[in-house]
């Protein structure tokens, strides 16, 4: 089978123009009717240090960043030493020479084009021109669409002022005269434009907001955090053209408190956060459970504990989402795998807050925070918004009436009749505090009760593969995306491999779990983290035996990992 896709990264320094490059490629082949999925990392501080952008395309879907790269755009000696291992025949290598801080040994094999990329951007009178003269080279190079790539020059320039732009895009034509005359003897190349789509180029963070105003979220408030502050950002430019609030908080212990109040007033509300912030956050959880207050917290997850990484990707907040909070604390858990499901999956986990009034928690990723991808420009009509259920003004008003489904009817403030007791205390229907044994008991089981029907609300597993399989593998969050290429091309040698992606992580759908597993002689189950979190919650709720397989160096899985371990798992 022959290779359907390009993978480019570009290596440098932050502050080189790195990341703007990567978007300059990501957006051009969007543009030009590519699939794009795209991986960038970056250092936590402010003053350089390395930093990456991998763009991959095709003509076909793509359901994450590839294994490695075809083409090396390095902008100094760092990015090159970082990435020589991955230097294999048939690479391109594109580079800073003469005047750059490194004289590369290219490995055998390697296809090496040394580009003038300092020496023009010195002579053009201006450093920071740089990556717009490799991002010239490089259109030529692998025939990156110069038109898709100068309309998205002058978008990110236009209103910088028309010197800005007629100088960024000089610098562009200067890198692609440089390799005018230069013989191109590698295979790659973008594949030659289509018709464009009716897409949305967005990454993930963005993709949460925009979910998130689909499905008429009305507060919104928020301490900034990497890696999920670009929520609020989306979210504070739109919010206000659909008659909403957005508030930054001083803490994320006021952010969860003003959603709760928002909500308790009949809004829609949610807020978005890390780990640490999720943490912070726990007491309020509580009270969010105890009272049955609608609340949606988008956990952006990275690399912990602590401080950690702020920029690195993780998926090591599974236990916290689940069971952080004081008490015995109900809630919802979801994760979103891509940028589409953060669409669909945030408008949905909004309304999953509004129909069981509880906490939903919805779990995301610093990788799919970042990424951008093609995706099918979402069907507002098609957006389902479910209401809280409201008390019709009829008879004695109690808020915590005990009903058949567990969901006991809410009164917004001011409405007549409508007054009760609002507290974290534990209480009785009307909402007074109620500290009896049976009553405790009889709440617990309402509050918790209520959530067995999640399951046949929405579809909480997806199965990839029919019939017997020699290995199952489960996975969760952005690493089902490379499962499924992974699966797909285990298929393709012959393997007997079948997947499974739970979107619904609490309450855990059992049910579902075991039926995938007697279809199946082993279970592997991958995950960003160190203690194998899913793992632990299969086994503890079903009578799986996993096998475990984590990494958490702060980067995602690549398809090949989970290859190899099926590989040796058989």
């Amino acid at each position: 089978m022959g290779k359907k896709d390009l993978v480019i990264r570009v290596a440098g320094e932050g502050g080189e123009g790195v990341i703007s490059t990567g978007d300059f490629i990501a957006a051009a082949c969007a543009r030009a009717g590519q699939e794009i999925y795209t991986f960038k990392t970056f250092p936590a501080e402010i003053k350089g240090g390395y930093a990456m952008y991998q763009v991959r395309t095709s003509l076909e879907p793509i359901f994450n960043q590839g294994d490695t790269f075809d083409v090396l755009c390095a902008f100094n000696g760092e990015a090159y030493e970082v990435n020589r291992p991955f230097l294999r025949p048939g690479t391109a290598f594109v580079y800073d020479y003469p005047d750059g801080d490194f004289e590369p040994e290219i490995p055998p094999g390697v296809f090496a084009y040394p580009i003038p990329m300092s020496k023009t951007a010195k002579e053009l009178k201006s450093y920071r021109s740089k990556n717009m003269v490799a991002l010239g080279a490089l259109s030529i190079l692998f025939n990156i669409c110069e038109k898709t790539l100068v309309e998205v020059i002058v978008d990110k320039f236009k209103s910088k002022g028309p010197e800005n732009l007629n100088f960024n895009l000089e610098a562009f034509h200067k890198g692609r005269s440089l390799v005018e005359s230069v013989v191109k003897e590698d295979p790659w190349r973008v594949d030659d434009p289509v018709d464009p789509k009716d897409v949305l180029i967005i990454s993930g963070n963005e993709a949460v907001g925009l979910g998130a105003i689909l499905g008429h979220l009305r507060f919104f408030s928020a301490y900034p955090i990497t890696p999920a502050t670009e929520i609020a950002k989306f979210v504070a430019t739109h919010i206000p053209k659909v008659m909403g609030v957005l508030i930054q908080a001083e803490d994320e212990i006021a952010s969860l408190s003003q959603v709760l109040g928002a909500s308790y007033a009949g809004k829609r509300s949610m807020t978005a956060t890390s780990g640490p912030g999720l943490a912070l956050m726990g007491e309020m959880l509580g009270m969010a459970s105890m009272s049955e207050t609608p609340v949606l917290v988008v956990n952006v997850q990275r690399g912990g504990p602590a401080t950690g990484m702020p920029t690195k990707h993780e998926q090591s907040d599974l236990f916290l989402a689940i069971h952080g909070s004081h008490g015995d604390a109900s809630r919802i858990v979801l994760a979103v795998e891509d940028v589409n499901d953060c669409i669909h999956m945030t408008a949905e986990a909004l309304n999953l807050a509004e129909h069981f009034q509880c906490p939903v928690i919805l779990l995301s990723d610093g990788s799919l925070a970042f990424s951008t991808q093609t995706v099918p420009a979402p069907k507002v009509d098609a957006i389902k918004i479910v209401d809280r259920k409201r008390w019709n003004g009829e008879g004695e008003y109690k808020r915590y009436i005990l009903t058949d489904d567990g969901i006991s009817p809410m009164a917004d403030p001011g409405t007549p009749g409508g007054m009760h007791v609002a507290t974290g205390l534990e209480h009785g229907p009307t909402g007074a505090p109620n500290y009896a044994s049976a009553n405790h008991e009889a709440m617990h089981r309402k509050r918790f009760g209520k959530l067995d029907a999640v399951v046949n609300l929405i579809k909480p597993t997806q199965v990839d593969g029919e019939g017997h399989a020699d290995v199952g593998i489960i996975a969760w969050g952005s690493t089902i995306g490379v499962v499924r290429e992974a699966v797909t091309r285990l298929r393709a040698e012959g393997v007997k491999v079948k997947g499974f992606y739970p979107k619904l992580m609490w309450p855990m759908p059992v049910a579902q779990y075991e039926e995938f597993a007697r279809g199946c002689n082993k279970i592997l189950v991958p995950e960003v983290n160190f203690q194998g979190q899913l793992s632990h919650f299969i086994r503890a709720e079903t009578s799986l035996a996993p096998i475990s397989m984590t990494i958490c160096g702060g980067i995602p899985f690549i398809p090949i990992q989970i290859m190899n371990k099926v590989r040796e798992t058989l």
